[in-house]
């Protein structure tokens, strides 16, 4: 049985691919994180399973000092080499869970298309700890939603997940709308959700784009190998044959932001 630990290392097993592939959050967002959390050059950040940096950068490049903790050594090599210029940046290898750290030291937490990854028990409680009195806490997330005009690559590519995830079948899931995105289930016990905001983003994938794009997602990852590569295959085949070789794919990014209470 695979369980979500294991699904969140699968990453690792693609680092380059998953560099190369993944889009970047847009700059509005993080220039929203920045201005919503009055971030200054002082200020010390820690980002929870930053992949190969598609936040870390453009943080980076503000001059800020930032601790990255990444659960895989290929991903943290990755983001390593991307990010060798920046003075300010500390890259930790580990489980966020485990790896120890000073209380309250951070003026801001973020985590990237990551924080679920984290054991429940850990995700609130520790950051929380971390936390310089009046810290904040933000939570991004890459939501896939409808494009508004039908979805017709997602329901024409369902038979093809049916098979190889036949366990799914039953659970009819159907693209979000955007105005059904909701900010993150802060616990309110320790956190004070204080700014909430999507930022739509679309990307136009060539077939062998997206198949590429879809080799980085963690249930795909999970696949043995030749059914992985046969999945792909007939993903590829679909755009090619009903697609003309390309496919859209809409994205909302979501920006949550909790200040931190002082309990």
């Amino acid at each position: 049985m695979t369980t979500d630990s294991d699904l969140g290392a699968t990453f690792d097993k693609e680092a380059i691919l998953y560099d190369k592939a993944r889009p970047s959050y847009p700059e509005k967002l993080l220039e929203s994180l920045v201005e919503q959390t009055h971030l200054d050059r002082t200020s010390k950040l820690l980002e929870i399973g930053p992949g190969t940096g598609q936040a870390t950068l453009s943080l980076a490049r503000r001059g800020y000092e930032i601790t990255a903790i990444e659960l895989g050594s290929n991903l943290a090599e990755v983001l390593q080499h991307k990010l060798k210029k920046y003075q300010d940046i500390k890259i930790i290898v580990g489980a966020f869970e485990e790896i120890n750290l000073l209380p309250e030291s951070f003026d801001l937490i973020y985590s990237a298309t990551a924080f679920h990854w984290i054991r429940p028990e850990a995700r609130y409680k520790k950051t929380h700890q971390l936390l310089k009195p009046n810290g904040y806490l933000a939570v991004i997330h890459t939501n896939h939603v409808s494009d508004e005009r039908g979805d017709s690559f997602f329901y024409a590519s369902q038979p093809i997940y049916d098979k190889f995830f036949p366990e799914n079948k039953s659970s009819k899931f159907r693209l979000p709308h955007q105005e059904g995105i909701k900010p993150e289930d802060i616990d309110e016990k320790l956190f004070k959700v204080s700014f909430f905001k999507l930022f739509p983003l679309a990307i136009s994938y060539s077939a062998n784009e997206y198949s590429q794009l879809l080799n980085t997602f963690s249930p795909n990852l999970a696949l043995p190998p030749g059914k992985r590569e046969e999945f792909l295959g007939q993903i590829t085949k679909l755009i090619n044959k009903q697609y003309n070789g390309t496919v859209d794919k809409v994205y909302a990014m979501s920006l949550t932001i909790a200040k931190r209470l002082n309990t």
